[in-house]
């Protein structure tokens, strides 16, 4: 009998590594039921403008069109014409130079998996015979090797055998003591991610035609995009938050700040979103867990090339939260001051030189990419500090064909960041933070032993208060309903890194009480983790969520409207995104100006459809229409009062509760009784093309 290569002395610790990834496999288990039952009852599609733009996009690469968005910004329409020098008709579907390319690509990824190669472009009827059979739009070329590899019908089998033949083999080793303590959670976190990519391949082939209104639950890709990829890159944020802490402090603390993190009801509605911030906060936390490696090798004086490797690969990793969102390239600033610090005044500008290298290296070549399309590296984000001032509120500057007149001075940004400065202090973005938050602060005026660990409290710190600065000098979009979740909030991506700190803080106060009954101490511990659930229970206690995410958005009506218009005809409206994610149609954010919706008309394409939804519909006359971002529309939102040269005359009004349909003509009078139950949508086209 072969016996074992473990030392007697190391099996009590296999013996403890074993028990504690079982309880890693216990907890994820939990927190994933968690926040299955948490989506079932509040998830109702999404509600964030650019969740539903980067999903558009990611649907286009799965189907071969390349990084190309069916959301038409003014904007861009002219920084691509002022690169190519063009004046014609506009290329369809258009470039993306907008989004970062990573999450789009998961996304993709994702859609063609749970597709099945099922993925069709939009068909285009033939004009010659009214009702002939449709054609195919041709793709564009993809990488039809790389769509073969994915589309192997037996990787479910594959995926499943590999997780159980891991599985099998680590209780086999485990039983014979002839594994070593350290190699127990990776082998426990391979097994487990095989098996969720078996459960991915296996699922049934998802649809990605809105249904009825009448049979309509949720959007299938909808929960994809939360159940497939939110909640576990959630989880995974969860177990990189762990290792975190389980380098800087001891086990107890890492359970705790693992679950002051997951069962924060901000971190389910994040999970839930559609958002890249997960897939943003999982590079950003891979950076810190590759920067506390390097620097405990380095303090410990051993793997002087492991220390440098670790270094460069959290850079990398900054990289790649650069390439998830833009803002958070920011980081590699601080962790650059860290590696100074720590490797010399020589040498760590050494080190924060070739951290800078790595990042470009990563980075480059999307840079290059939107320079060659648009002449600027970042594209549409490059104009970030111009937007949401006093001069261009809302989205007007994304809505202009023209922005020069409307670039704004340095004096309007920092007029608009000291704005933005007081409203985000003010606001409850930390919701279920607020413990955590008091906690770390507590924690600022408290000397750790070990320097490593007061240097990366020192780096969150930092990072935070540079994060709050780029926040307010970009701005923010307001948040959607009852829902605290935010497109632009930066400061959440250090959350994980804050909660590694507080329950440390906490186990240090608790320890100075010198609690000896175990069962107290227990319900200390349990007292906090419930302060930071409880608005969780409590949601989950009260009323599920409304069957639709309406007002403002209602897929079953948007993707009927839509299919009234040919894939290679362009619509204008007030909802471009939800247009192109749920209509599956190219769709022109409405002008700034009314003039310049001619202008595009006449000039660059022919405009098929107007649309109107309760994005504007909804909004008040007097603040936001008549004196908002909407004032060159006001007469037409406000009073529908088209001007006497709008080309689209034919009309329809969805009005009432159930939408009802009314036909209108546009410069026929409209009788005020049957407008009773109120406009919900109102589109205008050139033809009555609901027939």
């Amino acid at each position: 009998m072969r016996k074992s290569i473990i030392p007697p002395d190391q099996r009590n610790a296999l013996r403890e590594s074993l028990v504690a990834a079982g309880r890693g496999v216990l907890s994820v288990l939990v927190g994933a039921l968690l926040m299955l039952g948490y989506g079932t009852l509040q998830f109702n599609g999404l509600k964030h403008a650019e969740a539903m733009d980067q999903a558009q996009i990611g649907r286009n690469l799965a189907r071969g069109e390349g990084f190309s968005t069916y959301f038409i910004r003014p904007l861009s329409v002219w920084i691509l014409a002022q690169r190519r020098g063009a004046e014609g008709e506009m290329e369809l579907p258009q470039p993306d130079i907008s989004h970062p390319p990573l999450y789009p690509a998961l996304l993709g990824s994702t859609f063609h998996v749970v597709g099945k190669d099922g993925l069709k472009p939009p068909e285009v009827k033939t004009p010659e015979v009214e009702g002939a059979v449709a054609k195919k739009a041709a793709p564009r070329a993809g990488w039809p090797w790389l769509a073969r590899i994915v589309g192997w019908r037996h990787w479910s089998v594959f995926f499943f055998a590999v997780a159980v033949v891991w599985f099998l083999w680590t209780v086999m080793q485990a039983s014979r003591m002839m594994m070593m303590p350290s190699h127990v959670p990776r082998h426990a976190t391979g097994a487990v991610i095989c098996a969720l990519l078996g459960g991915l391949f296996w699922t049934k082939t998802v649809a990605f035609e809105v249904g009825p209104a009448g049979a309509f639950t949720v959007f299938g890709p909808d929960q994809w995009i939360v159940y497939g990829m939110g909640i576990p890159l959630t989880l995974l944020n969860g177990a990189l938050l762990y290792a975190i802490a389980r380098r800087l402090f001891d086990r107890r603390v890492a359970w705790t700040a693992a679950w002051l993190f997951g069962l924060a009801e901000t971190t389910f509605q994040f999970a839930l979103s559609g958002l890249s911030v997960m897939l943003t906060m999982a590079w950003v936390n891979a950076a810190w867990l590759a920067l506390v490696i390097a620097l405990g090798w380095h303090e410990a004086g051993v793997r002087p090339r492991g220390s440098v490797a670790m270094a460069l690969a959290a850079a990398a990793a900054i990289a790649g939260a650069f390439l998830t969102r833009y803002a958070a390239g920011w980081l590699l600033l601080p962790l650059c001051v860290v590696v100074w610090r720590m490797w010399g005044l020589v040498r760590g500008a050494i080190m924060a030189a070739c951290m800078g290298g790595v990042f470009l290296v990563v980075s480059g070549p999307w840079l290059v990419r939107n320079y060659l399309l648009s002449g600027k590296c970042l594209g549409l984000a490059g104009y970030a500090t111009n937007e949401h001032t006093a001069i261009t509120p809302g989205g007007t500057l994304q809505r202009l064909l023209d922005p020069t007149p409307a670039l704004v001075s340095m004096k309007v940004v920092w007029a608009k960041a000291i704005a933005n400065a007081s409203t985000l202090w003010a606001e409850p973005w930390t919701a279920s933070y607020s413990v955590v938050l008091c906690l770390f602060v507590a924690g600022l005026f408290y000397k750790f032993r070990r320097p490593v660990v007061n240097r990366f409290k020192w780096l969150a710190t930092a990072s935070w208060v540079l994060l709050f600065m780029v926040w307010c000098f970009v701005g923010f979009e307001p948040r959607p309903e009852k829902t605290v979740a935010q497109a632009d909030n930066l400061l959440v991506l250090l959350v994980p890194l804050v909660a590694v700190f507080s329950a440390a803080v906490f186990y240090v106060y608790l320890d100075g009480l010198r609690v000896v009954f175990k069962s107290v101490r227990a319900v200390i511990v349990a007292a906090l983790v419930l302060a930071v659930a409880l608005p969780l229970l409590l949601r989950l206690m009260g009323p599920a969520a409304t069957r639709m995410a309406y007002p403002p958005y209602h897929p079953p009506l948007v993707s009927q409207v839509a299919s009234y218009v040919e894939p290679n005809e362009i619509i204008v409206g007030d909802q471009p995104w939800a247009v192109a994610w749920y209509g599956n149609r190219p769709c022109l954010w409405i002008p700034y100006f009314t003039q310049e919706f001619f202008t595009f008309n006449d000039m660059r394409q022919h405009v098929a459809m107007f649309m109107l939804t309760p994005t504007t519909l909804n909004s008040r006359l007097l603040t936001e229409v008549l004196s908002g971002e909407w004032g060159p529309w006001a007469d037409i939102l406000g009073f529908l009062k088209f001007p006497d040269e709008f080309p689209l005359l034919h009309g329809r009004l969805f009005v009432g509760a159930d939408k009802h349909p009314l036909d209108w003509r546009l410069k026929s009078p409209i009788e005020l009784n049957s407008l009773t139950g109120g406009v919900h949508m109102l589109i205008l086209s050139d033809r009555k093309r609901w027939r």
